[in-house]
């Protein structure tokens, strides 16, 4: 007769067999800041929407972004729609909060740890930042500048899981992000020059390239 492991489970034994010590974090400590972290996000975003004006047309666009603000934008090709940002970022929440969870469980003299950590709480600001920064303030420029900042931030987190974690795992929990951040930079870029900035009243700073124009923003 087999017996069945829960994955968590199994987790929790590599993690004790890897430091001699049962993990002090676990998968349920993940999804409590992962929570928290939304509730941070939106409720930012909604309270800046109200005190700069720019509210939605009912309570969700408050809340969660006003798309159509998204889809008057002049962007390039390689923007994903709108639709594809929840799941996206979803998987990418996911897969760091996994290798985060990781790093925590390490001893506290591991050479690195205490990097990580510092890097991964900048860009978790970075992330609750980001939405009242660019939809709520209408600013092109705001998105800009967090978006690569996130992506350094992410280089730099990935250097570390790298050369002083020395853990693939916790490297690995960072491509997905990784790869959304090449695609957001880009898309980034060309917003900022395409459009005017609502909140700097300024641009746009050059006018887009009808080859690279993506015709219908969705």
């Amino acid at each position: 007769m087999s017996v069945k492991i829960k994955p968590g489970k199994e987790i929790g034994a590599r993690i004790a067999a890897m430091t001699g010590k049962n993990p002090q974090w676990r998968w349920y400590h993940g999804l409590s800041f992962y929570l928290i972290i939304q509730v941070l996000t939106f409720s930012t975003s909604a309270l800046v929407s109200i005190a700069s004006g720019n509210k939605g047309n009912n309570f969700q666009e408050t809340v969660f972004g006003d798309t159509s603000y998204f889809k008057k934008l002049k962007q390039v090709k390689i923007t994903p729609p709108s639709w594809f940002f929840a799941p996206a970022w979803t998987v990418n929440n996911i897969s760091v909060i996994y290798g985060t969870l990781r790093v925590l469980n390490m001893p506290e003299d591991t050479r690195g740890r205490n990097a990580f950590l510092a890097l991964q709480a900048a860009t978790w600001l970075d992330y609750v930042a980001f939405n009242a920064a660019y939809f709520s303030l209408r600013s092109p420029i705001n998105a800009f500048v967090l978006t690569v900042l996130f992506l350094l931030l992410t280089i730099a987190s990935g250097f570390v899981a790298i050369f002083r974690l020395k853990d693939t795992k916790v490297a690995l929990s960072l491509g997905t992000l990784f790869i959304w951040l090449i695609v957001a930079t880009t898309a980034a870029t060309t917003q900022m020059l395409w459009n005017k900035d609502e909140l700097y009243a300024v641009g746009p700073f050059a006018e887009p390239n009808p080859s690279l124009l993506k015709k219908n923003v969705n």
